[in-house]
């Protein structure tokens, strides 16, 4: 019944209506019971019970008043024939109202409201004189000289810190100079290494002048003998034997 009644504090049920048509035969009993069952018990909470026996089938339209029974006690519903017969367009609705003081406090109107009470703290300050600060006394107990020492011994400070961060700065940028022209002398020196000469520029070159042909040496395809080169090689011959007899000598 969560489902079918708004779930709202103080809902109560104070009626019951429901209608069906019944399809029977006239000679047939019949009982119709129109129920819930009892969510917090046994039995039923409500239930209505219509006797068809010896009646034909018709259609029946009733209101049935229960009073204020809360709405957590009402369980599921349903109709149910006892006999012989068929149910057909049921329709139940439930009246309710909502008991606006089933809790007191949400009206004054309700039977023991009783006011809220909000606790009131003061707190106690005291009060506050300028003149009693210890920023103030500090103050007026320093000469003008005194502020100024102070002044410019800060400035002196500030000075030097200001200094040594540039001089950091001037550092910093030198040595990130240096491990950048040491990264470039190393990248050259690898792309040096690996650096492939491109000759298809020279396979394509061409030269100009054509091509020259054979000029024929030997008309006939003889040599003649030489004469002068036999005698040599007669003389050398013997040369060669005179110096193999010495040799035996």
């Amino acid at each position: 019944m969560v489902n079918v009644m708004p779930d709202v504090v103080g809902l109560d049920v104070t009626g019951v209506y429901y209608r069906y048509t019944i399809g029977k035969d006239p000679a047939a009993d019949a009982l119709v019971h129109v129920q819930n069952e009892n969510a917090l018990g046994s039995g039923y909470i409500f239930r209505e019970t219509d006797d068809w026996s010896g009646l034909a089938g018709n259609t029946i339209t009733k209101s049935v008043p229960v009073g204020n029974i809360p709405l957590q006690y009402w369980g599921i519903g349903s109709i149910d024939v006892e006999g012989e017969g068929t149910i057909s367009d049921a329709s139940v609705i439930y009246a309710y109202r909502v008991d606006q003081c089933a809790n007191p406090q949400s009206s004054p109107s309700c039977e023991g409201y009783e006011p809220p009470t909000v606790p009131v703290t003061v707190e106690e300050q005291a009060s506050y004189d300028a003149l009693e600060d210890d920023a103030y006394r500090i103050a007026t107990q320093k000469t003008d000289q005194e502020y100024k020492d102070e002044e410019a011994a800060k400035e002196d400070q500030s000075d030097d810190k200001e200094r040594k961060a540039r001089l950091e700065r001037g550092l910093a940028a030198s040595k990130n100079a240096l491990a950048l022209v040491n990264g470039i002398s190393q990248d050259a020196i690898l792309g040096a290494m690996g650096y492939t000469s491109e000759m298809s520029a020279y396979y394509a070159a061409t030269i100009d002048g054509g091509s020259y042909a054979d000029a024929p040496m030997l008309v006939d395809g003889k040599l003649p003998e030489n004469r002068r080169g036999l005698r040599n090689g007669l003389a050398q011959q013997v040369l060669h034997e005179q110096m193999i007899d010495l040799q035996y000598q």
